[in-house]
């Protein structure tokens, strides 16, 4: 998608799921893959892990690797890094583990961006992954070193919503649930 990046989250510790969920086999794949099939709609890539072996599927799709040395200082960590890199005029953060995530609705995310709100993922009211930064937030996304992850960029900035249906707005933090 023109002139925007997706940042993929994979620097998690999946404590609940006692081993690397990312790697876990979920419905046929890895739990990464699901993230990397969406990805292939992007021109910019990037790629926060604290793991070697994500490191390396991502660079053999090509896919830019930003090395989380600190993956204990938390996902606003991981935002600033991958934010870091970003050399687009806007960026989608996405954690890895939202298998059920539609490539539509980073499509409708991109479509109503209009380079000054920013644009979040909503189910039911909660606002969840992803979401859309525009240029004008990345000095704000480079400041975050915590586990809040980027909605505490929003502060009192107006934004807009893209609605995920039930099924999307799932993660996967327990082994039981990729069974």
């Amino acid at each position: 998608m023109n002139n925007i990046s997706l940042i993929i989250l994979a620097s998690g510790f999946s404590r609940r799921f006692v081993s690397n969920k990312l790697l876990y086999e979920f419905r046929g794949k890895k739990l990464i893959e699901y993230a990397f099939d969406k990805a292939k709609a992007f021109s910019e890539v990037i790629v926060v892990t604290q793991y070697e072996e994500i490191k390396e599927m991502s660079e053999v799709l090509g896919y830019c690797v930003v090395m989380n040395d600190h993956p204990e200082y938390g996902q606003g960590h991981s935002i600033a890094l991958g934010v870091e890199a970003c050399e687009t005029d806007a960026c989608i953060l996405m954690v890895a583990d939202m298998p059920y995530l539609k490539l539509n609705t980073l499509k409708k995310m991109v479509s109503i961006q209009d380079g000054k709100h920013i644009v979040i993922c909503e189910h039911d009211g909660i606002l969840s992954n992803p979401m859309l930064l525009p240029k004008r937030y990345y000095n704000r996304a480079k400041q975050l070193c915590n586990d809040r992850g980027a909605k505490q960029i929003i502060k009192d900035e107006m934004f807009l919503t893209v609605s995920l249906s039930e099924e999307e707005f799932m993660d996967i933090d327990e082994k039981t649930e990729a069974m």
